[in-house]
């Protein structure tokens, strides 16, 4: 009979588990308009992530006035590009987004970005995306049908 027991108990603490880790600091892989934060700091490194298609992300470090760092996930390369803006190491920026937990890892989704007088809007007020999602006829979400590049 406990053997029995065993292998139910254990999947459900692992369930459970899995649960409270995903929940604790943020929502879990889904962006959340009413749990929207402010941060300003300067840039202390920008992080180039490749996903398995070819397309690039752009991630930045922020460190605000209390040395506090911020992990920042922005968007696509091409998208921060296309709209004329770039992220350099020493950037004075503000950023407005939401903490989101997503595959263990815990950073703060930008819906828009502030350098200078200019602002990078990168997700729309309910936290869509602004930039095309990838499809199986557009892979990477540039706008054009393509198979991933490899380089």
């Amino acid at each position: 009979m406990m053997k029995q027991l065993a292998l139910p108990l254990l999947v459900l603490g692992l369930a459970a588990a899995t649960a409270a880790a995903q929940s604790a600091g943020g929502a879990s892989g889904q962006y959340d308009p009413t749990a929207e934060v402010s941060y300003s700091g300067i840039v202390t490194a920008v992080i180039p992530v490749v996903g398995a298609d070819g397309t690039v992300g752009v991630h930045f470090n922020l460190k605000t006035s209390t040395g506090t760092i911020v992990k920042v996930e922005v968007g696509p390369a091409m998208f921060i590009g296309m709209n004329d803006f770039s992220f350099l190491m020493d950037d004075l920026i503000a950023v407005q987004g939401a903490w989101v937990s997503h595959d263990g890892d815990l950073a703060l989704w930008a819906r828009q970005v502030s350098k200078g007088s200019k602002t990078l809007v990168l997700r729309n007020a309910d936290g869509m995306p602004r930039w095309p999602l990838a499809t199986a006829e557009d892979p990477d979400g540039c706008g054009v049908s393509h198979a991933p590049v490899r380089y």
